[in-house]
């Protein structure tokens, strides 16, 4: 299915957070100061630009009544804590789920806003 135009905008920012995910997990197969290294050089801008587009997805989802955005709000929740972790086994933790939440949101959850709740999604953004 192709993605709606709400959310293409979204899905492309996920795919620099992927990138970023990758590169920690990729760091933490090595010693611990290149992945804080890296997270050092980075996380001012990843978690500005996370932050936002929780927000976003979550204003967008105002209202919508849907069982899977239990796990949605829990994973935003947990990433939000893990986001600022600075040692190496929270900050794997924290790629790894930032990894397994935008494969959800892609593979589960989008599919199902268009689907169920598209009109929804069209009064929250107008809104």
């Amino acid at each position: 299915m192709k993605r709606s135009e709400i959310l293409k905008p979204l899905s492309r920012e996920h795919h620099m957070a992927l990138v970023h995910a990758k590169r920690l997990l990729a760091f933490s197969d090595q010693e611990a100061k290149a992945m804080l290294d890296y997270w050092c050089e980075v996380k001012t801008v990843v978690l500005a630009d996370l932050n936002r587009h929780f927000e976003e997805e979550e204003c967008l989802v105002q209202d919508v009544n849907e069982p899977l955005l239990a796990r949605f709000y829990d994973e935003h929740r947990q990433l939000r804590t893990l986001m600022h972790a600075d040692n190496v086994k929270q900050l794997k933790t924290f790629a790894m789920l930032l990894t397994d939440h935008i494969r959800f949101e892609e593979r589960e959850l989008f599919p199902c806003l268009e689907s169920v709740h598209y009109a929804r999604l069209c009064r929250n953004r107008e809104g």
